[in-house]
């Protein structure tokens, strides 16, 4: 395999540090698989700074591969599974998907549960303990999560209310219940999709973070955005616990040192992220609809039935630890603001 452009997606970064770096390969190589693209900043502002980090601080006994989205594991659906079998060392993936493996992750993703993605990032670090049951057989290497959602919508509305009627795409169950609530139509479809069925009249907004918004160019064909921060998408960075178990004493610190240093920046590059995506909305000559914290406030008073039933309901466990899960989170959020 070619270590610099890979084959199939994959890309790696060469442990060439010192005289370590010319003694040969290196006494620990290691794969990662990711559901982003290889030019996705996930990979060029996180991993592969991370991975640069351990090749230096092993001495390039330790060498990363990536194989990244269209690569034979690159499939976000896979993700969990490849590294709790082993057939990567590491992996990034979302909770959510597929839908149901990850339940507890996922309850941060309720509406209105997080103000953005530093503070989200921090509640989910803190929660770590109590959600590694959603990832039997890895050690967590980090969790993070996105600045929450907007409404984007091909005419203007001016609040969440002016959905009513409309065909909006819904990325989770809990923003299902929510749109239904508010008398839209929820429609399911994968993101990829959703460009193309704006054009073709089949949707008429999408809830999303600003992220994919800029990174499939959805500005282009949805013109208005309610600022809403209405849910976040959580994402984890795991490690096969064999493999991590099989690491000595030292390796494994100089990986959860790295995990911890270049990881903690996570909320920012969220919100670092969703900025150059805001800006070419703005230069588009798109319209932003701000929303106020108090009018926040009032959409989660009012969406509190819709977050007891799903936590009734369908959240995948008994719905006293799913409401005591939950508080949990919510105390979480509360210190880390």
């Amino acid at each position: 395999m070619n270590k610099l452009t890979g084959i199939a997606g994959a890309v790696a970064v060469a442990a060439a540090w010192g005289a370590a770096g010319a003694a040969g390969a290196a006494e620990f190589d290691l794969k990662m698989s990711s559901m982003f693209p290889s030019t996705h900043f996930v990979q060029k502002l996180a991993l592969e700074p991370w991975a640069e980090e351990i090749a230096e601080k092993s001495d390039g006994r330790i060498e990363i591969t990536f194989y990244s989205a269209g690569s034979a594991l690159g499939d976000a659906t896979k993700q969990f599974d490849q590294v709790r079998a082993g057939v990567v060392d590491f992996a990034v993936g979302i909770p959510a998907i597929p839908r149901g493996r990850h339940p507890r992750s996922v309850l941060i993703e309720l509406p209105f549960t997080v103000p953005d993605s530093e503070v989200g990032t921090c509640a989910i670090t803190a929660m770590a303990d109590e959600l590694q049951p959603d990832f039997p057989d890895t050690h967590i290497l980090s969790l993070t999560v996105t600045q929450p959602s907007g409404a984007h919508t091909k005419t203007k509305v001016d609040s969440l209310d002016g959905l009513k009627g409309m065909r909006i795409r819904t990325p989770t169950p809990a923003i299902t219940a929510m749109l239904e609530e508010i008398g839209a139509t929820p429609v399911g479809m994968p993101p990829t999709e959703i460009y193309e069925s704006v054009e073709r009249g089949v949707i008429d907004g999408n809830i999303m973070p600003w992220g994919p918004v800029g990174a499939f160019k959805l500005w282009e064909v949805l013109h208005y955005h309610i600022d809403a921060g209405i849910n976040p998408v959580a994402m984890y960075t795991l490690m096969n616990q064999r493999r991590y178990d099989s690491l000595p004493d030292d390796l494994k610190k100089v990986v959860d040192d790295a995990s911890a240093k270049v990881f903690s920046n996570w909320g920012r590059w969220w919100k670092e992220t969703d900025q150059e995506a805001i800006d070419a909305a703005k230069a588009n000559g798109n319209e932003i609809i701000p929303m106020s914290d108090e009018e926040r406030e009032t959409w989660r008073e009012r969406l509190q039935p819709v977050i007891d039933n799903y936590l009734a309901e369908n959240a995948d466990m008994p719905a006293e630890d799913a409401h005591a899960l939950y508080a949990k989170m919510l105390e979480a959020v509360e210190t880390c603001q």
